[in-house]
């Protein structure tokens, strides 16, 4: 799936916009079908074997298809055209997406725990037929698949609510994993560990919600700049005999697809047509439009200063 998703909608001769659009829709699209036929099959695997883990387990797929529709409302609303309210667009509302994802992945972990924790006070027996085993077997297949798909497309195309789904269904794997390792040990052994079991499925789902949370708020809160792209544009600029030292580096992030730099430029010639030429480059190199900023003084080319990196310098213009 990921590589007809790559090849229909992510390749160099496809609309990037439009294409991150359609893949992301897709993708939530079939995280929704496969989501419901799990609720089903979980549903009725805890029905049949009287297990709280694996019915906790079913209604957890559920929020699991109401986090897919956040991202395909992300995707669609976050894709909307900037206006003179919004000049720099909506892509945030993917970010919000992720984290809405993230607080119903928090909230269905809390109640789990709690289900967990009266069965673990009041235990009854699990009944672990062989078709019980199967369905659950199934179900850590698909979300295996499903973990892949979110996480290879969703840092293609940059989605919050995507990676934030593709954690969510590697916690669901590691939890059913413990609802069949319970079953079975229960077969061998007599003891119901159900309730421990079902403790062990919440823990996961936490994890994988605060996860979600971490990485959605990221950008909202306004990360620091990545060392990696610190080190791209120190080097593009620097590059030029007349770019004496690189300044304030700062990515101001309105969603996946609109992204700003903002950095100043010691020069030892004052020349603008540098700072153009700068802007340019970034532009075609990094994909991100860039505001460049020139320190108050020129350096001169043997300035050890030059060689410095300052903090808070002040700028005299701003080429745009």
């Amino acid at each position: 799936m990921t590589r007809f998703i790559q090849k229909k909608y992510l390749s160099e001769n496809c609309d990037r916009a439009a294409g991150r659009r359609k893949a992301g829709l897709l993708l939530s699209l079939l995280g929704i079908a496969l989501n419901l036929l799990l609720f089903g099959v979980k549903c009725t695997a805890g029905a049949v074997s009287g297990s709280i883990a694996i019915t906790a387990d079913g209604f957890n797929n559920l929020a699991d298809t109401g986090a897919c529709l956040m991202v395909v409302l992300g995707l669609t609303l976050g894709d909307r055209k900037p206006c003179r309210k919004y000049p720099f667009g909506y892509g945030r509302i993917e970010y919000l997406s992720g984290l809405l994802i993230a607080a119903v992945v928090l909230a269905l972990g809390a109640r789990m725990m709690v289900s967990s924790v009266i069965k673990i006070i009041r235990p009854e027996p699990v009944d672990g037929k062989p078709v019980v085993i199967a369905m659950l077997i199934l179900s850590v297949i698909v979300k295996g698949y499903m973990f892949l798909y979110n996480r290879r497309v969703g840092a293609l195309i940059d989605s919050a609510g995507m990676q934030a789904a593709a954690m969510d269904a590697l916690a669901d794997c590691i939890a059913t994993l413990a609802i069949i390792t319970a079953i079975l040990f229960e077969n061998l052994t007599g003891l119901n560990i159900d309730g421990y079991t079902g403790a062990l499925v919440a823990l996961c789902i936490l994890w994988a919600g605060l996860v979600a949370a971490k990485d959605s708020m990221g950008p909202l809160l306004g990360r620091g700049v990545d060392e990696a792209l610190k080190e791209q544009i120190e080097r593009i600029a620097l590059r030029r005999s007349n770019v004496a030292a690189v300044h304030g580096i700062a990515v101001h992030d309105y969603g996946p697809q609109k992204k700003l730099l903002t950095l100043y430029v010691s020069l030892t010639d004052g020349s603008q047509h540098t700072v153009r030429e700068l802007q340019e480059e970034i532009r075609l190199k990094l994909h991100t439009d860039a505001v460049i900023g020139v320190a108050d003084r020129t350096i001169a080319p043997t300035d050890p200063e030059g060689l410095i990196i300052a903090s808070d310098p002040e700028p005299s213009s701003i080429a745009e």
